[in-house]
């Protein structure tokens, strides 16, 4: 689906990844299709092999909308069907790939305008995400944490950990991480950052294929970090546009909206954090082996204080 408009903020491609969500797809393609402040928007929805009953419900929700509706052969993670979404080939060229969480929904009718034009304010800048406001979040979204500073090891070691980061070291490590020093953001401007939200952002397509698109080394987790490094080594910046709010049923799109993260998932943002050291942040076995040692501690006390807090409560 194209919607002609201005063309002076350029073809933008708005790839929404569907795991299992043919619900919050919907109300993210409506939201998408109000857009009326870009010159071009294409909508491309990538199913990340959902089940059959999600992937119908998706056909049947998007027949009466003009979008590509593109089925992964499995499911490819989440940098994965991202990619898949840049990489089809339609009518349109974009000029920017806008990738969204299914359970994100833009506001108004001229955010993807606002967000083209933060990036084009600075040519060094690649890659731009709004603000980000959590259903599931009492503070308001320029209070809280939406962006990181790309970490070397001893900050993804100590900020990931749940017991490090709780010492008087941890925090001052995590609030630098986190950009805690600089919030509250100001609204309505655009700030300088490494990296991007991952659960909505513009990049500027060229630099997508420039990096060989998205590493899919990941299933998911700490994507956000790999490509704030790769913007870094190329000398290039991310923003964040505090002019823009989007909404965000935090969890939505995984399937854990309000539930503890099961094990599996525990460990595939450990193997994520470990892609991470070894790739961008040069980190020796030595480095790898402390960093493991300190997730199983993690791990362990996360198994012990669950059925603590259950015969507690």
């Amino acid at each position: 689906m194209t919607t002609s408009l201005p063309t002076a903020a350029g073809c933008v491609r708005a790839v929404i990844v569907n795991y299992n969500g043919s619900g919050p797809t919907l109300h993210c393609v409506q939201s998408l299709l109000a857009q009326r402040g870009a010159a071009k928007v294409e909508i491309a929805v990538v199913d990340n092999h959902s089940s059959e009953d999600d992937w119908h419900s998706l056909q049947q929700a998007l027949a009466e909308y003009a979008v590509v509706l593109h089925r992964c052969p499995r499911n490819l993670g989440y940098a994965g069907g991202i990619n898949a979404g840049a990489r089809l080939k339609t009518h349109h060229a974009p000029d920017y790939i806008l990738a969204l969480n299914s359970d994100i929904t833009l506001p108004g009718a001229d955010a993807i305008r606002q967000l083209v034009a933060a990036l084009r304010a600075d040519p060094r800048r690649v890659a731009c995400s709004p603000l980000i406001s959590d259903h599931d979040c009492p503070a308001p979204p320029q209070a809280t944490p939406q962006v990181r500073r790309v970490p070397d090891f001893w900050t993804l070691l100590v900020t990931h950990s749940c017991w490090l980061r709780r010492t008087g070291f941890g925090r001052r490590l995590r609030r630098a991480y986190l950009y805690e020093d600089a919030l509250p953001y100001p609204l309505g401007t655009t700030l300088e950052c490494e990296t991007i939200n991952g659960a909505c952002f513009m990049i500027d397509r060229h630099f997508l294929e420039a990096i060989g698109y998205l590493d899919e080394g990941t299933f998911l987790y700490t994507e956000e970090q790999i490509l704030g490094a790769s913007i870094r080594a190329r000398h290039a910046t991310a923003c964040l546009s505090t002019a823009v709010i989007a909404d965000h049923i935090q969890g939505a799109s995984t399937g854990m909206r309000g539930r503890r993260r099961p094990l599996r998932r525990e460990l595939q943002q450990v193997s994520s954090e470990l892609f991470y050291l070894r790739h961008y942040a040069g980190t020796n076995c030595f480095g790898q082996g402390l960093f493991l040692l300190v997730r199983s501690v993690d791990l362990l006390l996360k198994i012990i204080a669950g059925p603590l807090v259950k015969a507690v409560l």
